[in-house]
């Protein structure tokens, strides 16, 4: 279903054949999530930083599917459960049906990064472990509902991380000079190996759940940047760390 842009540079794996499915109920949804990946990049200043909640990568991925129309959107349900007891017959006094009602119960209250008609995007960039299970959740119950067709997730591949702990070493060994003060917070709150915790998720982790069926009767289609998603600088990696550095600077100071 993908181009070779696609498939030259990023992992695909897919449960129920997802990416027809969302190329045949989400036309323009397909040629989105297509428009996006194509023209995206990793680039020495996306990879060389600290960490956080929401990372430049995953910002930016949400802001271009934003551009064409996707939207944040919050996934709640209320669940109302009904017991119906009907009378015996031979009883005396004579019964009559009756209705046992529970008060309505809201669940759910989680987000969903991306949607656009009958598909979601969830962009876990190096997301916390259980995010994945909880993306999985929210995916079979909107589909059990009919909410959805098709769950998607974009994420990172483990091999990027070589790539990463070398243009972070790289960028560690070059002297800046001392006023650039934005640039020496942001080098020393970076992690030498940030892909290495056990606790964080990648795309790795997320073949078996899809394998083991986590996605039940939905369509789960996963997309994972690998190393050749990286283009590096035209200048040598030191003199890369100075323009981005005088660049921050020049932000903050504004």
């Amino acid at each position: 279903m993908f181009p070779s842009s696609i498939t030259e540079r990023y992992l695909v794996a897919e449960t129920r054949n997802a990416a027809a499915v969302m190329q045949m109920s989400t036309p323009d949804g397909f040629a989105d999530l297509v428009n996006v990946l194509e023209n995206f990049s990793l680039d020495f200043d996306m990879l060389v930083r600290p960490g956080g909640n929401k990372s430049k990568v995953a910002k930016d991925l949400d802001e271009s599917f934003r551009v064409l129309g996707w939207r944040e959107t919050k996934f709640q349900q209320e669940v109302t459960n009904h017991l119906t007891i009907y009378p015996w017959k031979l009883a005396t006094p004579k019964e009559k049906v009756r209705s046992v009602s529970t008060a309505p119960v809201m669940t759910g209250g989680h987000k969903v990064d991306n949607v656009k008609d009958g598909a979601v995007v969830d962009v876990e960039w190096n997301p916390k472990d259980g995010n994945l299970d909880r993306d999985f959740g929210n995916y079979t119950t909107l589909h059990d509902t009919g909410l959805i067709d098709v769950g998607v997730f974009v994420t990172r591949s483990q091999t990027l991380r070589p790539l990463a702990v070398n243009l972070i070493a790289q960028a560690k060994a070059v002297a800046v000079p001392p006023t650039y003060d934005e640039w020496a917070r942001r080098i020393r709150k970076t992690p030498n190996d940030p892909f290495s915790t056990s606790t964080t998720s990648n795309f790795e982790k997320l073949l078996p759940r899809m394998e083991r069926g986590d996605g039940r009767g939905c369509p789960i289609l996963a997309i994972a940047f690998s190393a050749k998603c990286y283009v590096p600088p035209t200048l040598s990696i030191p003199d890369e760390v100075l323009r981005v550095a005088a660049l921050r600077e020049n932000v903050v100071k504004r």
